[in-house]
């Protein structure tokens, strides 16, 4: 069998797909990466070269807000990538940024949350079978409005979670993120750690700690949301 072709969409500084990506190599997708945060991200899925044998594109997250985008014309060209995308029946996964960008486009919104949630989080799942209850690591400062066709599947007290719709899932929390990772974004971000009374070397650890766990619920995630969209499992 021929191996198929997933689009990874990355903002440059966070370009790892983790966990995430290495279920869908073992499911027999070859990833191929472009970044947002490039001039020549293309907005149609003509422009791409892997266009003829791609079967779904990889949203992930980024330290942009849709909310107050750094730079809207990058903003502009990936919701025209995910409309072209949507219109050819590549199916879609959206991971935090990459979920809040599925819901802009789609016609949802997101906002400024009133504060950051970041570490270990629990959800309410309306179909665990699609999105178990966790726990899942967070980290973010924004809250999503779903698309009005949407089906929200999993929410909290912070907002919605997650949210599905034919041929895509939104999750705002992060089932990629391996600990070297984390530890970057702690690094980077020590004012998100310290808004939430959190002490980074200790959310690094207890990461490491779990990593087989998260690992299996990664790939569980990816599993399930290859067959909500009708693609196979394994190669």
């Amino acid at each position: 069998m021929s191996r198929r072709t997933a689009l990874v969409v990355a903002s440059s500084s966070d370009a790892d797909p983790g966990h995430v990506g290495e279920r869908l190599e073992q499911a027999g997708y070859d990833l191929h990466v472009v970044l947002r945060d490039a001039p020549d991200l293309p907005r149609q899925l003509a422009d791409l070269d892997v266009a003829d044998h791609l079967a779904l594109a990889l949203l992930l997250g980024s330290p942009w807000s849709v909310a107050d985008p750094l730079d809207d014309d990058h903003v502009a060209r990936e919701c025209a990538l995910v409309r072209s995308l949507g219109g050819a029946g590549i199916p879609v996964l959206g991971i935090c940024y990459g979920a809040q960008l599925l819901a802009h486009t789609l016609g949802g919104s997101v906002a400024r949350a009133p504060r950051a949630e970041v570490g270990w989080i629990e959800v309410s799942s309306e179909d665990a079978a699609l999105v178990p209850e966790g726990p899942w690591l967070a980290f973010h400062t924004d809250v999503i409005a779903a698309p009005p066709q949407a089906e929200v599947v999993a929410r909290n007290s912070f907002g919605v979670q997650a949210f599905a719709l034919p041929g895509v899932l939104g999750v705002q929390f992060h089932p990629e993120v391996r600990p070297e990772v984390l530890a970057g974004w702690v690094a980077r971000f020590p004012g998100l750690l310290l808004e939430c009374g959190l002490d980074g070397a200790a959310l690094v650890a207890e990461v490491h700690a779990r990593s087989d766990e998260s690992r299996r619920r990664a790939y569980t995630l990816v599993d399930v949301f290859l067959t909500h969209v009708g693609l196979s499992v394994r190669a």
